[in-house]
């Protein structure tokens, strides 16, 4: 979502800068801390439903019920057990400062990767990323320009005593970077790397925009703030200026990384009202594999991580001890895994969201766990959140939500629990002034239970695809680090060959080497830089490939022009293939008129248990340095109506951003983002919005199923954001789409025709897109979704809060068909019917108001209460 005022959610630079956001001179109350923000938060939904269940082969029998009635029955059993083991360990078992990091193990088996010998443990000098030869370009910066940099190479010790904070910033700034002032841009991306050591710190560490920060994961760096540090925050990834602005608005805040760090604030004052990282980010960008420090004194003011506006995004794998509240965290949406919580008085304030899933958390000897309470303008702030595979031990209350003096919006505060144990937990959950829902002081598993419009009660949840778990919780994998292998392991796409300036044609080269790789189980090390390729890139099975500092790979030339004739532009696995892949860290682009375009295809069949994975794997369409699409060749054209004459050619690119094939299955992704370009990233644009038209979004017709989508989001393609269709056993949570904003000038009919052998949908004059669509499709379970339509024309009245009906920017967006399925918290923006079923429109917006969205805690068609036939 990109920077639009009207809702704009975000504390004051004065309460940030004053403590007057968290004023916390003793441990806050169970109430709630008030925080200044301007944007209304969401839900209206409809409590939980009956018992739904899937079956992993055979037919299943359907009783089509829409539902969003609260099931009172018993739905948590006293019993617990602890986390499995393996891919779905918790957290403080996966990442802490001394075990191996999560990402960094072995490769599964059956996953297809050639045999080879299993690696030696490394040293902590042994880490690949810092021994292979860094030759990335950027072929649109200052000539000798550096991606990767080391921090011990612009003078920083990490000998635990040197002040490191002027070296630090000094690696993070270097070579006329896009800092503070700068609106945006993608043509000075960075890599700055630290080595083993402890970085003594005395003043903030101010982030750039497009910049990995990365440590070593074998032996993970602490950046330690120093006793005399006396600032709002320690790591400010956008920092306020004097005009109390952020330095890049929130919502325009894409492709950053953190990793691999230990943030030490033990020795800041505990009066301090300090923020060890301040993140108000938006997608593609993530922070995973960190431990925060923070003070355990009594009443102390610290927090690990703070987050007050943006449009999320994914965080994983972090690790947070002490602190008043470890996570204080507002945004549109979120996505967050496998994170542990120890010792702080609330492991997560929520200051404000439109819906925020919340996966695989653990946490242990706080006194609140899920503080939603928080109240601005007399309304409630925290629209909706679900909770599931998570656990809460030794904490007096593990939930709190609602407010004694607010009970607006009427829908706030719509809340799902499944499947999360407690163990010494008094209370379950507390409501606006008393118990809800008893705990335990011993054991017990909450199977689950929801709230909204203020009834709440235990419901049975679905029954999960056995193809789609490990040890009874949803299968997981975290970015794989390769920490074990040497550099000996990596084959460098510059040295094999490939140029990576935007201009060479690297397709041979890149070809070559990925086969290479995979044949001698060797990994692929993209070097930033911009791959232009002409023909097809192949992944076969086996293949492992990562990228330093977001690579491009990016379609151009005639071969990917023909919309009448689409070709993928990275093929993962040729039609019939079975095996396994990894990726990450890379996006895949199109440079200029690209009509044929289908941007990834996934074709592999991956086994369930050790299915291919792609983290952080992007499609960027537009609005970027070399790309031809941008606001000399797009600028918007509302004045102008688009017909399929006049519609301009050269902004007609991608035919398909991405395709799971008939015959994939085992794909799990991981924050990956599927966005055509809304506006222009670069510097002078500053951020003016642009016309791409990109026919389809991601389609998955996996006839076997098995996929995994964590934290993705897919945005402003023509006919849909998200299709399924005669697929079986995907989850999902959370997904976030935006309708194209020029529709429907041009409708969802142009410029692409719908085609039947593509199941496109058929709309008719005026119609605008779908953000999900799910046809003749089994076991789809939704952990939180956001469809938004911002945009009529351009024209951002229709979303504001009051609009009437006939005034809103789309009909529908949400469609159902002969399927079964159930999704958690879906929260609409901008549409006058939530859902359609069956071509029946279900759910006008005005029965769900919830502040700026509109949500139903839980929709469910098509469940069966009959065993299979056999």
């Amino acid at each position: 979502m990109r920077s639009h005022s009207f809702f704009q959610s975000f504390v004051s630079a004065s309460a940030l800068l004053s403590g007057a956001a968290a004023s916390l001179t003793t441990p806050p109350r169970l109430t709630t801390v008030v925080v200044d923000s301007t944007v209304t938060t969401c839900p209206t939904p409809s409590p939980p439903p009956p018992p739904y269940s899937t079956d992993t082969e055979g037919p299943r029998t359907r009783t089509k019920t829409a539902t969003v009635t609260v099931k009172p029955p018993p739905g948590y059993s006293n019993t617990y057990s602890g986390r499995p083991t393996g891919s779905n360990t918790k957290p403080w078992t996966s990442v802490t400062v001394t075990v191996k990091p999560p990402g960094s193990s072995d490769v599964p088996s059956g996953s297809g990767y050639p045999n080879s010998p299993k690696p030696t443990p490394p040293s902590c000098n042994d880490y690949w990323l810092d021994n292979v030869k860094h030759q990335g370009l950027a072929p649109f910066a200052d000539s000798g320009y550096k991606v990767f940099r080391n921090v011990k190479d612009y003078g920083a010790k990490g000998d635990g005593k040197t002040d490191d904070t002027a070296a630090i910033n000094k690696a993070i700034s270097d070579g006329d970077r896009c800092g503070p002032g700068c609106t945006g841009s993608t043509t000075t991306p960075a890599l700055v790397y630290f080595p083993p050591g402890t970085y003594i710190v005395s003043a903030p560490l101010i982030d750039y925009y497009y910049t990995q920060i990365i440590g070593n994961p074998s032996c993970l760096p602490v950046l330690k703030a120093s006793s005399s540090f006396d600032q709002r925050f320690f790591l400010d990834t956008n920092p306020y200026g004097t005009n109390g602005k952020l330095a890049w608005g929130a919502t325009n805040v894409f492709f950053r990384q953190v990793a691999n760090l230990v943030l030490d604030l033990t020795d800041v004052s505990s009066d301090l009202l300090v923020s060890a990282i301040h993140w108000p980010s938006s997608q593609a960008t993530s922070l995973t594999n960190i431990v925060f420090k923070l003070s355990k004194a009594s009443g102390n003011k610290h927090q690990g991580l703070f987050i007050e506006e943006g449009s999320g995004g994914y965080v994983g794998d972090l690790v947070f001890d002490g602190g008043a509240e470890a996570l204080a965290v507002g945004n549109q949406q979120f996505t967050m895994r496998n994170l542990t919580i120890r010792n702080a008085h609330t492991a997560v304030k929520q200051i404000w969201t439109w819906g925020w899933t919340y996966q695989g958390i653990s946490i242990d000897k706080c006194q609140v766990g899920f503080d939603f309470t928080n109240v601005d303008n007399g309304e409630l702030k925290v629209a909706s959140a679900v909770i599931f595979d998570s656990e809460i031990r030794n904490t007096p209350v593990g939930v709190a939500y609602g407010n004694s003096t607010v009970n607006a919006p009427d829908a706030a505060n719509s809340i799902i629990l499944e499947n999360v144990k407690i163990f010494n937990v008094p209370v379950a959950v507390r409501g606006p002034t008393s118990t809800v829902l008893e705990g335990s002081s011993g054991g017990k598993t909450i199977r689950g239970w929801g709230h909204t419009l203020g009834k709440a009660a235990p419901f049975a949840p679905p029954a999960r695809p056995a193809s789609l778990t490990a040890g009874g919780d949803y299968y997981v994998r975290s970015k794989p680090s390769y920490a074990e292998y040497p550099a000996s392991s990596f084959l460098s796409a510059r040295e094999a060959g490939a140029k990576g300036d935007g201009v060479a044609d690297d397709t041979e080269a890149l070809n070559k080497l990925i086969a290479k790789a995979a044949a001698a189980g060797k990994i692929v090390f993209l070097d930033a830089g911009y791959y232009r390729v002409t023909s097809t890139i192949k992944i076969p099975a086996g293949s492992r490939i990562t990228g330093e500092a977001l690579p491009i790979i990016l379609s151009s030339g005639p071969f990917f022009a023909d919309a009448s004739n689409p070709k993928p532009v990275v093929q993962v696995g040729a039609p019939g293939e079975s095996g396994s892949v990894e990726w990450s860290n890379t996006v895949v682009s199109t440079k200029g008129a690209q009509a044929g375009a289908i941007l990834i295809e996934y074709n592999l069949a991956s086994p369930f248990s050790a299915p291919t994975g792609l983290w952080e794997v992007h499609v960027r369409i537009g609005g970027f340095a070399g790309s031809d699409l941008q606001l000399e060749e797009c600028a918007k054209t509302p004045e102008i109506p688009i017909t399929k004459d006049n519609i301009p050619s050269q902004c007609i690119s991608g035919f398909l951003s991405f395709h799971v094939t008939k015959d994939a299955s085992g794909l799990l992704m991981e924050n990956c983002w599927v966005w055509v370009a809304d506006h222009d990233l670069e510097v002078g644009a500053d951020n003016k919005q642009i016309s791409i038209f990109a026919g389809r979004g991601l389609l998955i017709e996996s006839e076997k199923g098995g996929i995994w989508l964590y934290g993705t989001g897919v945005e402003h393609h023509q006919m849909y954001e998200y299709q399924l269709v005669n697929t079986k056993d995907v989850v999902m949570g959370q997904i976030q789409t935006e309708s194209a904003y020029y529709q429907p000038n041009p409708d969802a009919t142009i410029p692409f025709a719908a085609l039947p052998e593509w199941y496109d949908p058929v709309f008719k004059a005026g119609e605008s897109g779908w953000g999900l669509r799910v046809v003749d499709s089994d076991g789809i379970l939704v952990y939180g979704a956001g469809l938004y339509s911002f945009f009529d024309n351009y024209n951002v009245s229709c979303a504001q809060i009051g609009v009437k009906a006939e005034d809103k920017c789309q009909k529908r967006i949400f469609s159902v068909d002969d399927s079964e399925i159930i999704v958690y918290n879906l929260n609409t923006v901008g549409t006058h019917m939530m859902l359609t079923q069956d071509g029946k429109d279900l759910n006008e917006f005005s029965d769900f108001l919830n502040g700026f969205v509109q949500t139903i805690l839980v929709y469910q068609y098509g469940v069966t209460d009959k065993e299979p036939e056999k």
